[in-house]
């Protein structure tokens, strides 16, 4: 029985020791292993009613309070007015060595180094501060080593600030001397990219939101995290990165990864005026005359065979709706590819010119068809396309079998929308790169936009081919279309106007 007991208790004492000296490998928990930064503040304050420590507090917060995540500050404050004050400060004067001429009130002795007077203690405490962090940070890297500096910087395509900020990393030295550091040492510096357009990255950045408490007004990109610190915006990135980085900040900077838990917000989240936005263009696109003819074409012909129109009718409205979703879903990823700087600024250079055709090509359209001259409208498709349609919906239609009349009606209506993509699908780019400023990333936010869209694009195909089932007569169907041709035009030059202001702004 004594054995067992020996045995058991042996067992606990082990378990004990396991769990007290086993390393924490979790890279978040290094923001909290904190070192330690003595400070020692002197003053002379005969007033009782004057509150020294207080304003001091105020003014060290001010200076270094956001530099303060990863140390812990032992502060002391003594008023030399008293003789246990006074006393003490003749003794840190003959510790620290302050020579007669530094010794005035007030001081501040922090760690190994002084500052002697308001003035220094006002211009160089941000300095001294962190410069001591940044002792703390070697400390902790294992002598031999190379002192390493990782950078974790985040960005989005199609980004001025995120273009420049490139620019910033892609100049920086290899190693950059540790100004703390008396025996000479350099960091080495390495840079870790993620582009929040990819979904694993999008969740990525929230993490590090997460762990370095990141405000939500400061919760954008261009973004870097070095040490226990984040720089945001451009300015804040070109201003004080090199300088984090002598400081040895970057030293602790932890690596995080999505492996252990799912990004609750990586769930869709629309926001209203998008929504609205995507819906109506969407909507306007449907109105176009180039898809609008070819459903017309294709249910006169059903018409003349005496087949149900509504059955076929919604087959090929469901064929286009896929078609354009899948479209817009690849669209959408090769956007995203397009990563380097000259590429992004060739595709906004060419959408920019694009629309500026289009916009006056709509324009001219609408004085054409106002004075009824439809031979001279433009924005329609080629002979060639419209002849290539043509023929396939023939090809199609020509069945007698009522089920492959009806898989041929789905079919067709995806062929329809690839070979009309010209004529309609402007607006549909336009809209593309609108949700890609967005959502960042192809996510359920991303598709659901594309969605959205699709449904509105064929609800005047729904609507029309419904009209037609419920006995209304295609060519006046088509002769209403041809009287609303103008307003159709000039909405879709305001559309282009709209979307060309906004890349010239935001891109």
């Amino acid at each position: 029985m004594e054995k067992k007991r020996i045995k058991y208790a042996v067992f606990l004492i082990a378990v004990f020791l396991t769990i007290v000296f086993i390393p924490n490998t979790d890279p978040a928990k290094a923001l909290e292993q904190k070192g330690q930064i003595d400070i020692v503040y002197f003053y002379d304050n005969p007033c009782a009613a004057c509150d020294e420590e207080g304003k001091f507090i105020e003014l060290f917060n001010s200076i270094v309070g956001e530099y303060k995540k990863g140390v812990e500050i032992h502060l002391s404050m003594h008023n030399v007015f008293h003789e246990s004050g006074w006393n003490l400060l003749q003794q840190y004067y003959e510790e620290f060595g302050v020579p007669e001429d530094r010794q005035t009130v007030p001081i501040l002795f922090i760690n190994n180094e002084y500052l002697s007077g308001s003035t220094a203690i006002q211009e160089e405490l941000k300095d001294v501060f962190l410069r001591e962090k940044g002792k703390i940070a070697i400390d902790e890297v294992d002598s031999g080593d190379d002192i390493q500096t990782t950078i974790v910087y985040f960005y989005v395509t199609a980004c001025k600030e995120c273009e420049e900020v490139a620019k910033i990393l892609d100049t920086l030295e290899e190693r950059y001397p540790l100004e703390f550091d008396d025996e000479g040492n350099y960091t080495y510096v390495e840079v870790k990219k993620f582009n929040i357009g990819e979904a694993e990255n999008l969740q990525l950045v929230r993490k590090y939101f997460e762990v370095f408490d990141v405000p939500e007004k400061e919760q954008s990109v261009p973004i870097i995290f070095v040490g226990d610190i984040y720089l945001s915006g451009l300015e804040a990135i070109r201003q004080e990165l090199v300088q984090r980085i002598k400081a040895g900040e970057g030293i602790r900077t932890p690596v995080l990864s999505t492996e252990e838990s799912a990004d609750p917000r990586s769930s869709v989240s629309l926001e209203g005026y998008n929504v609205v936005g995507v819906l109506l263009t969407g909507l306007v696109n449907g109105l176009n005359p180039c898809s609008l003819s070819m459903l017309l074409f294709f249910l006169s012909l059903l018409l003349a065979k005496g087949t149900n129109i509504l059955k076929m009718g919604f087959a090929f409205c469901f064929g286009k709706f896929l078609a354009y979703l899948l479209l817009g879903s690849l669209l959408f990823n090769v956007f995203l590819k397009l990563q380097v700087s000259w590429v992004s600024a060739i595709v906004k250079g060419i959408i920019l010119i694009i629309a500026f055709i289009i916009i006056v090509m709509n324009l001219r359209d609408y004085f054409a068809a106002k004075k009824e001259k439809y031979d001279k409208i433009r924005m329609q498709l080629p002979t060639v396309l419209r002849k290539y349609n043509h023929k396939w919906i023939k090809k199609f239609t020509s069945t007698e079998n009522a089920r492959m009349l009806l898989i041929g009606s789905f079919s067709l209506g995806m062929i329809i929308s690839a070979g009309e993509f010209l004529c309609t699908g402007q607006i549909y780019l336009a809209t593309i790169v609108y949700v890609l400023r967005s959502s960042p990333a192809f996510n359920l936010q991303a598709f659901a936009y594309f969605i959205l869209y699709t449904l509105a694009f064929i609800i005047p195909l729904l609507v029309i081919t419904i009209i037609i089932y419920k006995g209304k007569e295609v060519f006046d169907v088509s002769e209403l279309i041809r009287e609303r041709m103008p307003i159709i035009k000039l909405i879709n030059a305001a559309l282009f106007f709209i979307f060309g202001l906004a890349v010239l702004i935001w891109f």
